[in-house]
């Protein structure tokens, strides 16, 4: 890969020294650095440039970069502004804050979004590099879409994931389908199984940040392979993903600490574990009093042995919390799409009503 390398440059070059070092593990590597002269001590501040012709270098440099890292462990506006510029291009930034640094790193870099961040020491750069850049590479070449379906519990997601599938089948669109949570194949998987049928406890015996780490890791073990099928240039279609995780166990966090438990939620899938992001969310909305009617004829799931409903299924005022989760969710991000499953009567939709709004939403999304 082509890599933009930024840091403090014209008022304190004292980790210069770090940044050389930085700069030549991205070369080991194997990729192209194209700023090279942020490491040049003989580079003059400017390079001789007026400020329009270094600002349209730098600007231009960034367009043809296909990621960029950028030491931020001193200020800099400059590395500011073109951390910005790659993000506004969608370009992956790989934010590195120096260990030994006697200040903590700013508040503004740790809590943004789309920054990847990492803490590093001269000693393992090399791997903290490695990690980033090989998922960014993987992000570049990316040739498929990840679709998920999902919704509250008895919504008919596996009716609508199966049909979806027939449909890229008949359409010659290669595809590939998962389910989450893995049940049966997966070790945490399996795990979750377990306490959604109530063996280490009732639905708030534990804390949602160590419930979540069940679900998470089941998808961490799968990565690899959603990586690949995306590389291949599937449409991968997932029942159930983070998202679920989003709204469930949002749901049984107070109210007040709701947005931190999301931010903890999304930097440890989407960033620490780099699970692929979702290019759509189909959510299929269908009112709790109709979901729990559907719970009730639907067969018995392996992983209850026998019993009924698990432990999320059976508490109906958790399932409506649950619910308007989601509906948030749905408005706080433009790649969500609610598909009412009702009409203005609060009847079902045909299973073929249904399907036909979603196909209508991947096309609005440029999936088929």
């Amino acid at each position: 890969m082509k890599v933009y390398f930024g840091a403090s440059f014209s008022l304190d070059r004292s980790l210069l020294p770090v940044y050389q070092e930085v700069v030549a593990s991205i070369k080991k590597l194997g990729h192209t650095i194209i700023s090279e002269q942020v490491v040049d001590p003989l580079t003059p501040v400017g390079d001789g440039l007026s400020p329009q012709e270094l600002f349209e270098r730098e600007a231009k440099r960034i367009d043809e970069a296909d990621a960029m890292v950028a030491d931020v462990t001193l200020p800099s506006w400059g590395t500011a502004f073109l951390m910005e510029q790659a993000l506004s291009k969608n370009k992956p930034v790989l934010a590195l804050y120096y260990k030994d640094a006697t200040t903590p790193i700013p508040i503004m870099i740790a809590g943004h979004p789309e920054l990847y961040v990492a803490h590093y020491t001269r000693g393992n750069v090399r791997t903290v590099l490695k990690q980033n850049l090989d998922y960014f590479a993987s992000m570049n070449h990316r040739k498929g879409k990840l679709v998920v379906i999902d919704g509250t519990d008895g919504s008919g997601k596996g009716t609508q994931t199966e049909l979806l599938l027939k449909y890229l089948d008949e359409h010659k669109k290669k595809n590939k389908y998962i389910d989450f949570p893995r049940y049966y194949t997966s070790f945490h998987g399996r795990m979750v199984g377990r306490y959604l049928k109530g063996e280490f406890g009732g639905l708030n015996a534990a804390s949602p940040y160590l419930t979540s780490l069940f679900y998470a890791m089941d998808r961490l073990t799968a990565r690899d392979e959603l990586i690949d099928w995306l590389e291949e240039g599937n449409v991968v279609v997932a029942n159930r993903y983070t998202t679920s995780s989003m709204a469930f166990q949002t749901a049984r966090m107070p109210k007040d600490k709701r947005e931190e438990f999301l931010k903890w939620l999304y930097e440890m899938e989407y960033k620490e574990h780099k699970l692929p992001k979702e290019d759509v969310v189909i959510f299929l909305y269908v009112p709790v009093e109709i979901s729990q009617k559907l719970l009730e004829k639907k067969a018995g799931r392996g992983y209850m042995k026998g019993k009924g409903k698990d432990i999320n299924e059976a508490d109906v005022s958790y399932q409506k919390e649950v619910l308007r989760l989601y509906l948030s969710l749905a408005k706080k991000y433009p790649h969500w799409e609610v598909i009412k499953c009702t009409d203005a009567r609060g009847k079902l939709l045909s299973i073929e009503k249904v399907q036909g709004k979603i196909l209508a939403a991947l096309k609005k999304h440029k999936i088929i």
